[in-house]
């Protein structure tokens, strides 16, 4: 798998596959619709999606990770 040596060898059986984005400020969404076959145009429906999940659960959000 290309990139594999780039993560830590304790998570490598994690690891199902690698998809290797555009570098920008959006780089995650990007990597995110990627892996969900929506391709990299579709960062912002993600990023949208996103931030009305923490708007909405965001109580719940910061006791979990609190």
């Amino acid at each position: 798998m290309p990139m594999l040596n780039q993560f830590h060898p304790f998570i490598h059986d994690f690891i199902e596959n690698i998809i290797d984005v555009k570098a920008n400020n959006n780089c995650g969404y990007c990597a995110i619709v990627a892996l969900l076959g929506m391709g990299e145009d579709s960062w912002s429906l993600v990023r949208k999606h996103l931030l009305k999940e923490l708007v909405q659960w965001s109580d719940e959000y910061i006791n979990l990770l609190s």
